[in-house]
């Protein structure tokens, strides 16, 4: 009887395997929502927290990666010798254009910012506006007044107050100083500070941090209206000064305010889970590795600044989304309690970037097949699937994303359109890996844009009939069923949730007779919560 009943779940196992490749289950990156037309997800949340140090004294810095990444909070320092700019874009230099005494480096605070000091007492320190702070309070701008009003005779102000903390706790002592000032009565003494002031912290006595706050007159319910940012240069204490000039500028840039981190993040579309990696380092972010979730319809631009494009512009069958893949990468398969899915192939085509790079060539990749069409260029993805353990399997797939090396040059071809990539080789894997080869290599490596794009991952499901028989207290039927179904189960249970193939719970009773006609065809698991356990069944819905 026990063989029997296992030889009649392996037939409906089949059974529902017949049923769900007509139901085309897939990963079509659908499921993952975008921001709006020609948008792209790769991390972009999250904070880098840094710091540097110069002389006794530590500047903290945070820098958050979202919007394209901007300097958060805390401490920059910069050389940038810009009097002249306007506007938030201008956020590093100094209205008195270089450091104190004509030095290249400074440091450049927001509002609220903290330093330490590894050193007793300090003598004191050398202040100035920066050039968005100064312009702002001089002519005003979309967000600012101009100080002193249109008369001239408001009484505006802008002021920096410094703190003192030992041991973490505040002390009385304090010291303003004010970098705008329009309180006077007598209109020619109001002033904008532009040159590098001194400013004496002996008063402060013993301390090992310092705070330092803004305020203006120019406030709303958000706050300040000023732009809350100064300059700072040669904080003299008992023993040394920090004079920032020990501090290296990336190469080429005149400000620093980030430090390093790489951010990653998983999408899952289907049953399958994609990594995307996102690098900050002090000079530039970058999509370092991994998989982006693409929409754009950008078929025509050529060059890297195209990162995000499939070469025709859309995902599979015109569909809206898809994913580009950045260098060698890998994609795991989800498995849900004993059911496994299995990858039977998937939709590949070229990025905007790489097809153009092979069709015309460009400052770091040859033409494919040279000025005279006869060099037998090729770009190919080799597909190896893995089980558990990372354990190569036998067999991979090779495809070719362009092929040049027909003796017969009207065959050579750059894909520009979606092809169908057939997997069903590939035995019993859980996880992918895709590398990328390319007939066209320098000394460090491919010169070919190691990108592709792939939509559409077609999956097969299969029952286990382990699982039956290790759970063959419980019995559904009928099964497959298309109204109701009745688990039999002799035992108390507290109740029965009826689990998808995603992992979803889409159903949930107290009966054993379930009506589960509002479910859509497909396989599902009874997960029978009872006092000594969680029990597992499959049945078909159809």
């Amino acid at each position: 009887m026990k063989n029997k009943f296992i030889k009649i779940a392996s037939i409906l196992s089949f059974a529902a395997l017949f049923n769900l490749s007509a139901q085309a289950q897939t990963a079509d990156f659908e499921d993952i929502q975008l921001q709006g037309a020609n948008s792209v997800k790769i991390p972009n949340t999250g904070t880098v927290n840094s710091n540097f140090t110069s002389g006794s004294c530590t500047f903290s810095n945070s820098y958050a990666i979202s919007f394209g990444g901007y300097w958060n909070s805390g401490w920059a320092f910069s050389k940038v010798n810009d009097t002249t700019t306007a506007g938030f874009t201008n956020l590093y230099g100094s209205y008195a254009n270089k450091g104190f005494n004509s030095s290249s480096n400074y440091a450049v605070s927001q509002n609220e910012t903290f330093m330490k000091i590894n050193q007793n007492t300090l003598t004191g320190l050398y202040v100035t506006n920066t050039t968005y702070a100064a312009l702002s309070m001089k002519n005003g701008d979309a967000f600012a007044k101009k100080f002193g009003g249109t008369n001239g005779n408001d009484s505006d102000w802008f002021k920096l107050t410094i703190n003192a903390y030992q041991n973490g706790n505040l002390k009385t002592e304090k010291v303003e100083f004010y970098l705008a000032d329009f309180r006077f009565a007598d209109n020619s003494k109001d002033y904008i500070v532009k040159d590098w002031t001194f400013v004496n912290l002996v008063s402060l006595g013993s301390l090992d941090s310092l705070k330092y706050t803004l305020t203006s007159s120019d406030t709303n319910q958000f706050g300040l209206k000023t732009p809350a940012f100064f300059c700072v240069d040669h904080i003299m204490t008992n023993a040394d000064t920090a004079t920032f000039e020990n501090l290296n500028l990336p190469f080429g840039q005149d400000y620093w305010n980030r430090g390093s981190k790489v951010f990653t993040e998983t999408y899952q579309s289907g049953n399958a889970y994609f990594q995307s990696a996102f690098n900050v380092s002090p000079s530039y972010n970058y999509w370092s590795d991994g998989f982006a979730i693409s929409n754009s319809t950008d078929s025509t631009t050529e060059g890297f600044t195209n990162l995000y494009s499939s070469a025709n512009g859309k995902g599979y069958n015109k569909s809206t989304n898809y994913a580009v893949s950045n260098g060698n990468n890998g994609f795991v398969l989800k498995q849900i309690i004993d059911t496994r899915p299995y990858l039977i192939g998937m939709w590949v085509n070229n990025s905007t970037y790489t097809y153009f790079s092979m069709l015309n060539g460009d400052g770091f990749a040859k033409k494919f097949g040279g000025i005279s069409g006869n060099d037998p260029d090729f770009f190919r993805i080799i597909i190896s699937g893995y089980y558990y353990n990372q354990r190569k399997l036998s067999d991979s797939v090779v495809f070719y994303l362009a092929d040049f090396r027909s003796t017969d040059n009207s065959k050579d071809y750059i894909l520009k359109d979606w092809k169908y990539i057939n997997l069903e080789s590939i035995k019993d894997a859980d996880s992918f890996y895709v590398k990328l080869e390319s007939s066209d290599v320098g000394q460090f490596g491919m010169n070919t844009p190691a990108f592709f794009c792939l939509d559409e991952l077609v999956f097969k499901y299969f029952l286990s009939t382990n699982e039956v028989t290790k759970n063959s207290s419980v019995k559904i039927y009928p099964n497959p069923s298309t109204e109701n179904i009745y688990v039999n189960y002799e035992s108390d249970f507290n109740s029965i949730n009826i689990i998808n193939l995603q992992g979803k719970n889409v159903l949930q009773s107290k009966n054993k007779n379930i009506d589960i006609s509002g479910l859509e065809n497909g396989i599902y698991i009874a997960h029978i919560i009872t006092e000594n356990g969680i029990l597992n069944s499959k049945f078909v819905k159809q």
